[in-house]
């Protein structure tokens, strides 16, 4: 009995660490969001955009601008959705509340369409607005649900890693084509993971707080 508490209670301080971790990581996301959409509301586009976008932007089209616009795709419905039901049939900790992975991949890129409008800075080519990039925001959303998910399940270190690995390249990979397509400043893609991550990570915070809350109802 001495024994079975001793693992309840290590069960939920492990819980607890968890939670905080999540915690910080939903907060200074958040923290960093403000910076940058109130940078980007005040000057306009931010040091280094312009820099960063003739470096990485397609001078040609050609090879580059085609897989830039299908790297994009990552971030859209058509890849995310078919993600999102894989994610569901592989992992049971994703199926236990998949309602509120749903309620944040579908909210993240809703999110930034309101943010769009309170920001109101045009994109490199003036035409709409653009901070923050909502194929980012929804690649990082899913991103960090995958992380999380994949932190929960039974697997060794060695495959988390793994799915880590694969989760960050997907978000790095739409960024990247965002701006290699001239479709959004730098600035906009690094506002849009730090929004999804935040969204993703508020999730994940609550989650794992009704984890711990179980945890030491049962101790």
């Amino acid at each position: 009995m001495i024994a079975d508490q001793a693992a309840r209670e290590g069960g939920a301080h492990v819980s607890r660490s968890r939670a905080a971790r999540w915690r910080i990581v939903c907060l200074i996301s958040l923290v960093v969001f403000l910076g940058l959409g109130f940078a980007a509301y005040a000057t306009g586009a931010l040091p280094g955009d312009l820099f960063l976008l003739r470096e990485l932007a397609v001078k040609d089209p050609g090879l580059a601008s085609e897989l830039a616009r299908w790297v994009s795709y990552g971030g859209r419905a058509q890849v995310l959705v078919p993600g999102t039901i894989v994610l569901f049939l592989l992992s049971p900790v994703a199926r236990r509340r998949w309602w509120l992975w749903c309620a944040v991949l579908i909210g993240a890129p809703l999110l930034q369409n309101v943010l769009k409008f309170l920001v109101g800075r045009s994109r490199p080519d003036g035409s709409s607005l653009g901070f923050p990039s909502g194929h980012a925001t929804a690649a990082a959303a899913f991103a960090v649900v995958l992380i999380y998910v994949a932190s929960r399940e039974r697997l060794g270190r060695g495959s988390r890693w793994a799915v880590a690995a694969l989760a960050v390249f997907l978000m790095l990979a739409v960024g990247w084509a965002r701006i290699m397509r001239s479709a959004h400043w730098p600035s906009d893609v690094l506002g849009a993971f730090v929004l999804g991550t935040c969204c993703a990570a508020a999730a994940a915070w609550w989650e794992t707080s009704l984890s711990e809350a179980g945890a030491l109802d049962t101790s």
